[in-house]
């Protein structure tokens, strides 16, 4: 038997108590196991056939109880029952023979109560001996047996007279939707919908009623029915999205969103489609609608991959992959190391084939994933076809012109010149008051450079002094650059096909995207094909097999490679110099040839003319066999494979290198990558009931095998750029790395499940993960969970509040770990050492650590999930803490060891926070509606135990027992010196106290005034604090969503504050480079004679007062809020396109990150507001995001 208990605890309203067919299915893939199904009481046999023939939805009844013959009621049983009731026999009947009913269990248990002894008679006789003399009927179709009201005709009737209820039932689309029930309330009198729409109900006159209509997945409509003459009145029905979202997938199964008892967000596809029009990749889409889960887009360029953040930092100091999620694609896991310099492996998956986003967050949610789950888990359900579905076929194409949100507008020529005027006489300044001593930087950097640059000449005290610049070194060029490598109006082209559709035993999808995208810089673009199919279907009436397989290839071409593609040079290169020469080649740009200059300042369009190459070949498949033993017993067998091949080249030519040094050499980058993961598993699932007691239990055991591969060489010395470019034509080669890794984890787990009447819920999770990972007597861990649910607005004391919907407490703890380290860090590895007496060596690498084990993090989460006043209210809270102890990080060691460091469980970290969702439907009428909803999220990060130390990836990544992860420790600005003698006196302080000078011995006028912390009258190390964390006080969305009859209007806002980053490029363009351009936001900002109140220190050359060091003076809060996504669409109308044959067609406009607040002074604050990798405190402008606006049409036959 199947379970829908809902029906039975809640009877707050009489559409509740009279229970209908429409109550007790879901849309499409969404299955709910049930007690029993319910009809409303005078369907006939023949319209219920007709219905479920023409609409999947209603092959639930023949998915969940497979095909048997079209005899099944002939089986016969054997009962001996006293004084029982219809509902008690039909228990029986089920017991003996698994043959399943639908009927109105408030019908019939009107019924009188009666005796039954019979043996080993057929099932349809005892029925109707049963039914024989009651106004009831049975029905036979399949295992399936109905019981309805008999006929008008077959019973005794009084002659009364009567009116006629008639009209047509459609959706706000215009589509007829037969099935619709339509009833007298509180009554048993109804009928259905036909074919066409049309209903006729026949009423006693002057009787008024009221008359319902309900229908799966629409909202119920009521009507006021004087009956005092023949009426017609049409009825337009618009979707319940209370119901359409009732089915979440979780671990291995699926679980009704109502009966949820951990932390789960979901995303629907037609949610995405209101704001993702247009999207690339899918990890995009989220971006500010889901509760509690950051989005941040931290590159711009084609096909880039966004980072999603759940919960926090658990695992810090290691790759950038450590704290994201594990992504799941119809079962298949999938996890890519980005050290191994792939493309997107989430671009396997158009957006266009999603059906559903599921987020597990907490530990209650994820444990039966185990070491997988400590980051959550994202769950991506694709779309499929449907049971007796006809084919459809779906063509859509979007057209897309995108620009940098913000393009920094570079130096003139004049500012320029103002610059160089400016570094030159302060440098000149600091050596004449012996600030700057070293002969070496002096005559071997400085003096050349300004003899480059500058006319100079000596006073009497033989001080070089200023007289102005040299008109020979400047060009009179005003190139912006910026300008020069931008590619305005981007376009980016996407195709889509989908044909889906399914017959009696089986569905398919096919589906096919095509992308062809240009980047925001010259000579940049990216081709991407994807394809996916699957298929299910019930091969008898025990099994039933399926498959899905997916393949993508990307083409990407870009002019630059790994930081030139950002913007850096485009405002670090002089503007007095042209694009082309005299002869029309790139210009190629002179320079002092002298150590000092940054490498590579070379023409930025020259610099874009690299063949930087990489092509990706990515599969996604899985399959699998199900048998049912019996009713409520099946078992299941799947196999999932996935496999990446990456292939990259970059071959730098002689035109994108500068002059400086006596040229250059071209140059080939050759990597090759290859990941693949199979893994398989096998589980049994039994789920049964005892009265209102429901319970479900699930087993399973996995094997995992992954196995990763990556070489890399390098060539130099070619020919010619154009023809003579391939390996074998260059003059050097080397192997400059090479590694390959195997790991391995076996798993088993097992969840089980109780329900009592939707109202009070439990679930108890457990897995055990064995990984190679770790050494013997480490190697498996184990990952408990239990999680609670009480529906309070289902007990008695609330059966009087009708405003009150839904109210469910849920708490939940677990526990998860992490395995995301290198393969066999517990063994000594060893390296290619120096040659020795001509004889190679090996040296020992990482030290090895026997002892490592699992990172374990526990988490506790409360949440309350409300919907209030017809759910025209509703949202959720929830609340968690969540410990890491051990997080496996590299420990600091003694050099004399011969290594730095050495993994182990080093520290222990919580995380701590509260995430609140609300929405509503503002306006809910026949041709309006408006719906909003908004989630906000709050996480505190602390290091709990770190053994008093600190740790240190680099001077921005910094870990602090009692701090944030990641903080970055700098020097306060107290100041700028406005005179030497400042300097002059705390000088002689600080050598009181054993010092030779306060600061730096270069100090002086115009220099950082640096806080003493310590007090100890002199700077130094320990005179830093924390001065920033890349973590926001709180982050969320925005969404909302207005429709008005075929047209819809959705836009969402993302927004994050608090979040702090150094601008990097701003620090090291306080070197004060001559010959280079500066950083726009430092340009007249910087300390001068005439610009005392600066906020910057002076500019000198080679930097000797140290000015760019890490200080409060380069922090900024990386807060925004965004217009993420704005979309408008309309839908033709029904009565034209079935004029042209076609289901559906819409159109839209959407445009994304148009409208941005922010007091960041980069590109932009999206780039770097995210916590979730190492470094994230530090700026270096990468590829921009683009302001995108995009055209489309979708169409449906």
């Amino acid at each position: 038997m199947y379970h829908h208990s809902q029906l039975q605890s809640d009877k707050k309203t009489a559409d509740k108590a009279n229970c209908r067919l429409s109550d007790c299915f879901t849309l499409k893939y969404k299955f709910m196991e049930c007690k029993r199904i319910f009809v409303l009481s005078d369907l006939k046999r023949l319209k219920i056939v007709r219905i479920m023939k023409l609409f999947s939805i209603f092959m639930l009844v023949f998915t969940l109880g497979g095909f048997a013959s079209g005899y099944s009621q002939k089986q016969v049983v054997t009962l001996n029952l006293k004084q029982c009731d219809v509902n008690t026999l039909l228990q029986e009947i089920w017991k003996q023979t698994g043959l399943r009913f639908v009927y109105n269990e408030q019908d019939v248990a009107r019924l009188k109560r009666f005796d039954v002894n019979a043996q080993q008679k057929q099932v349809d006789e005892i029925l109707d001996h049963i039914f024989k003399n009651t106004p009831y009927q049975c029905a036979y179709e399949s295992d399936v047996i109905y019981i309805t009201p008999r006929p008008v005709g077959d019973l005794p009737q009084v002659k009364q007279e009567r009116v006629k209820l008639s009209g047509n039932i459609k959706d706000k689309n215009g589509n007829v939707l037969p099935g619709v029930t339509v009833f007298i309330g509180n009554s048993d009198i109804g009928t259905s919908s036909d074919i066409n729409g049309n209903y006729q109900l026949a009423i006693l006159k002057g009787n008024a009623v009221e008359i319902v209509y309900s229908f799966i997945g629409m909202k119920k409509v009521t009507y006021n029915f004087p009956a005092t003459e023949d009426v017609r009145h049409n009825v337009v029905m618009e979707e319940d999205q209370v119901e359409l979202q009732d089915v979440v997938v979780i671990g291995y199964g699926s679980k009704s969103a109502r009966n949820l008892t951990s932390s789960v967000s979901s995303v629907k596809a037609k949610d995405l489609e209101k704001y993702a029009n247009g999207a690339t990749t899918f990890d995009n889409m989220p971006g500010g609608a889901v509760k509690g889960v950051l989005v941040n887009q931290n590159s711009g360029e084609p096909g880039a991959k966004a980072t999603l953040n759940i919960r926090g930092i658990t695992s810090p100091l290691k790759s950038q992959n450590n704290n994201e999620p594990l992504y799941v694609v119809d079962g298949v896991p999938f996890f890519v190391e980005r050290s191994l310099n792939m493309l997107n492996p989430l671009s396997t998956l158009s957006p266009n084939d999603i059906e559903s986003i599921d987020v597990l967050k907490d530990a209650a949610a994820t444990a039966i994933y185990g070491s997988r789950g400590a980051n959550g888990v994202v769950i991506i359900k694709t779309k499929d076809g449907h049971r007796n579905e006809q084919m459809k076929i779906s063509l859509g194409y979007t057209l897309s012109v995108g620009n940098q949100i913000k393009k920094f507008k570079p130096l003139n020529t004049t500012k320029f010149k103002n610059l160089q005027e400016l570094i030159i006489k302060n440098t000149l300044g600091a050596i004449n008051k012996a600030q700057i001593t070293d002969d070496n930087i002096i005559y071997g950097q400085i003096y050349p450079a300004i003899d480059y640059m500058a006319n100079t000449s000596y006073d009497n005290y033989g001080n070089m002094i200023f007289d102005g610049l040299k008109d020979e070194a400047f060009g009179e060029e005003n190139t912006n650059w910026v300008d020069e490598t931008n590619n305005k109006n981007a376009l980016t082209h996407m195709y889509n096909l989908a044909i889906r559709g399914g017959g009696k035993l089986s569905n398919y999808s096919f589906s096919f995207n095509a992308i062809d995208q240009e980047g925001l810089f010259i000579n940049d673009d990216m081709q991407r094909y994807n394809s996916r199919l699957s298929f299910d279907s019930d091969v008898s009436k025990r099994f039933k097999v399926g498959a899905a397989l997916g393949y993508t290839m990307t083409k990407r071409h870009s002019g630059a490679a790994g930081e030139e593609m950002g913007i850096t040079r485009e405002w670090n290169v002089r503007p007095d110099v042209p694009v082309y020469d005299e002869t029309g080649e790139l210009y190629r740009i002179d320079g002092t040839p002298t150590w000092g200059f940054p490498v590579g300042l070379a023409n930025p369009v020259a610099n874009r003319q690299n063949k930087n190459k990489k092509e990706s070949y990515q599969f996604l498949g899985n399959s699998y066999l199900e048998y049912k033993i019996f009713n409520g017993l099946k078992i299941r067998g799947d196999i999932n494979i996935s496999m990446f091949q990456d292939q990259y080249s970059n071959y730098n030519p002689l035109v994108a290198q500068d002059d400086r040094g006596g040229g250059g050499m071209s140059t080939l980058q050759d990597d090759r990558s290859k990941a693949a993961n199979t893994s398989i598993n096998f589980r049994a699932d039994y789920n049964f009931q005892i009265e209102d007691h429901y319970f479900s239990f699930m087993v399973g055991y996995g094997w995992d095998r992954s196995f990763s591969e990556y070489t890399s060489h390098y060539y130099m010395g070619f020919p010619d750029d154009e023809v003579l470019n391939n390996a074998g034509s260059a003059t050097e080669t080397h192997c400059i790395g090479d590694a390959k890794s195997k790991s391995a984890l076996n798993s088993i787990y097992a969840r089980a499940s109780y329900n009592y009447l939707d109202k009070y819920l439990a679930e108890i999770n457990f897995r055990s993960d064995a990984s190679s990972k770790f050494g013997p007597g480490n190697q498996r861990g184990y990952f408990p969970s239990i999680s609670l649910g009480w529906r309070m607005s289902s007990e008695n004391f609330m059966a009087d509040t009708e405003k009150v919907d839904d109210l469910k407490l849920r708490f939940s703890w677990g526990q998860t770990g992490s395995t995301n380290i290198d393969d066999f860090v517990y063994r000594q590895f060893y390296e290619k050492g120096n040659p020795y007496i001509g004889q190679s060596t090996l040296t020992p690498g990482l030290l090895p650590n026997p002892d490592i084990k699992w990172e374990r993090t526990s988490e506790f989460n409360g949440g309350l999930d409300y919907a209030f006043f017809n759910h025209r209210l509703f949202g959720s809270i929830d609340g968690y803490y969540r410990y890491t102890k051990g997080a496996l990080a590299p420990s600091p060691y003694p050099l004399e060891s011969g290594s730095t460091s050495y993994t182990s469980n080093l520290i222990d970290l919580s995380n701590k926070g509260v995430e609140i969702e609300i929405g509503g439907d503002i306006i809910r009428t026949a041709d309006w509606t408006w719906t909003s909803k908004f989630n906000i999220a709050l996480n505190r990060n602390k290091i709990e135990k770190l053994n008093g130390a600190e740790l240190s990836s680099n001077d921005v990544d910094t870990y602090i027992e009692g701090q944030p992860a990641g903080v970055l420790k700098g020097y306060i600005v107290e100041k700028i010196f406005q005179n030497d003698d400042e300097v002059v006196t705390l000088n002689k302080t600080a050598v009181a106290r054993g010092a030779n000078y306060y600061q730096e011995k270069s100090t002086g006028m115009g220099d950082f005034k640096y806080k003493d912390l310590d007090g100890n009258g002199y700077i130094d190390s320990k005179d830093r604090e924390v001065i920033a964390t890349p973590q926001p006080k709180f982050f969320g969305g925005f969404f909302n969503s207005v429709n008005y009859k075929n047209f819809n209007l959705s836009f969402v806002f993302q927004f994050s504050q608090g979040a702090k980053a150094a601008v990097y490029n701003m620090m090291s363009d306080m070197y004060g480079y001559i010959g280079n351009n500066i950083y726009p936001e430092l340009y007249g900002k910087t300390w001068s004679p005439e610009n005392p109140d600066a906020r910057y220190a002076r500019l000198v050359y080679t930097d000797p007062s140290k000015n760019s060091r890490f200080s409060d003076r380069y922090i900024y809060e990386t807060s925004y809020l965004r217009l993420k996504n704005i979309t408008f669409s309309y839908n033709l109308p029904q009565n034209f396109l079935k004029k042209i044959n076609v289901q559906s067609a819409m159109l839209f406009v959407s445009g994304s990150n148009i409208w941005t607040v922010t007091q960041w002074p980069g590109i932009d604050p999206e780039l770097i507001s995210s916590f979730t990798t190492s470094q994230m405190t530090l700026n270096e402008d990468p590829y921009p995001l683009s302001k995108t606006f995009t055209l489309g049409v979708k169409v449906e036959f």
